[in-house]
């Protein structure tokens, strides 16, 4: 088993996808047949339940991309229901520690490298025999969100984490934290603070943008795992701009 998501960041190249918060199968299909490499179901602030996550998985399966999920909390069972569903990475958010960073990297793989548990999910489909069971602890994807500056202060130790996979910005909410808007010089230091930390651990960061433009940008500063936008608000920018005039 090949996550092209891994495989592509380990040869040093960025990897650019989207969010689905729409909580459609139907527009995950559209998006991964257009070509976008993965997509992640937004578990955390969207109106998926588990059955329509499953189905969302196939739909972006079915059309050649791979399908993570944002969790909407940190218990083990959530991990584990996601990671039976099919999903091929987890991003974590409101992760602010290292010890949060190792528990949940350990939920994620079987043991005796962590702690999941194995049971009769779709996931098994993947392979024959016990090949996902072999295999799957060095192709999933954990990757802790912080977003806020205990996360901050703590990036570098969360970073080396053994199972931490990738480190993944949460823009909004640090900047709430922070009592400041995006954009700010406080939020903005902070930023780099995150890339620079997991740069020093030889690992990738990742961040959600807007647009490409501010996505050029980011992967020109060394950021690799991008989150161009989601499901959600680019149905809603194309309906803004083709309806603006008439409405």
């Amino acid at each position: 088993m090949i996550n092209p998501i891994r495989e592509r960041l380990t040869q040093g190249k960025p990897s650019v996808g989207s969010w689905l918060n729409l909580a459609s199968p139907l527009a995950a299909e559209v998006m991964a047949s257009i070509g976008v490499p993965w997509l992640v179901v937004d578990a955390e602030h969207s109106a998926f339940d588990l059955d329509l996550i499953a189905h969302t998985f196939r739909a972006i399966e079915a059309r050649g991309a791979t399908p993570m999920a944002r969790v909407w909390n940190h218990d083990i069972t959530t991990l584990s229901r996601l990671l039976d569903a099919g999903a091929w990475g987890l991003v974590i958010p409101h992760v602010s520690t290292p010890q949060q960073a190792s528990t949940l990297a350990r939920t994620m793989r079987f043991p005796p490298r962590g702690t999941r548990s194995c049971g009769s999910g779709r996931c098994l489909t993947f392979t024959r025999g016990k090949g996902y069971l072999d295999s799957f602890d060095d192709v999933v994807l954990c990757i802790p969100q912080i977003e806020d500056m205990e996360g901050i202060d703590n990036a570098e130790e969360i970073a080396n984490v053994d199972g931490v996979d990738i480190g993944f910005l949460g823009p909004g909410d640090l900047a709430l934290s922070m009592g400041v808007e995006q954009g700010h010089a406080d939020h903005e230091q902070a930023i780099q603070r995150f890339r620079e930390a997991f740069a020093r651990a030889g690992k990738p960061s990742g961040i959600p943008v807007s647009d490409a433009k501010t996505a050029r940008q980011r992967i020109d500063e060394g950021f690799q795992l991008i989150d161009i936008s989601n499901d959600m608000i680019l149905l809603r920018s194309k309906v803004e701009q083709e309806f603006g005039e008439f409405l």
